[in-house]
């Protein structure tokens, strides 16, 4: 039996670099794990967020198509009003095309307001981030404490 095999002066000096240059080495390769696990999850949260945020904004765009649509019929139905209304010869009447436009603007302008109001809707009960913002404040508290210290 070999007697240098138990003493603990004989081992062999470790092979991991030490020092300065293998501390920052370190600190890179940590800190650049922890970045990319912060941004990942940043991903994934706006991700979620651009759904949420896409589909109102969808239906928001569509809302307004209608809410021109109406707006377009309307001005089509007072010219109709209006030209009947300055022709001697012509009765006012709302059972032609003018009409037909009041009554098409109305259900534009309705479905309209009924989609923006939906839009408005989406996503107030859902708060965007939330585990990135926890993630952070947790942070901004232990460095808090090791301020203290």
């Amino acid at each position: 039996m070999d007697h240098q095999e138990n003493h603990p002066h004989s081992q062999e000096p470790s092979t991991a670099p030490t020092g300065l240059k293998a501390e920052v080495s370190s600190f890179f390769k940590e800190a650049s794990a922890y970045l990319q696990l912060r941004s990942e999850l940043f991903t994934i949260e706006a991700k979620e967020a651009g759904q949420v945020y896409g589909k109102k904004s969808s239906l928001v765009l569509l809302s307004a198509g209608l809410l021109l649509i109406s707006y377009l019929l309307l001005l089509a139905a007072l010219i109709g009003i209006l030209a009947a209304a300055l022709d001697p010869e012509q009765t006012l009447t709302l059972a032609n095309w003018t009409g037909a436009s009041l009554i098409l603007a109305a259900l534009h302008l309705i479905l309209g307001f009924l989609l923006f109001k939906k839009a408005k809707k989406i996503g107030q009960d859902q708060r965007f981030f939330e585990y990135t913002r926890n993630e952070l404040q947790k942070e901004q508290e232990w460095l808090k404490h090791k301020k203290k210290r």
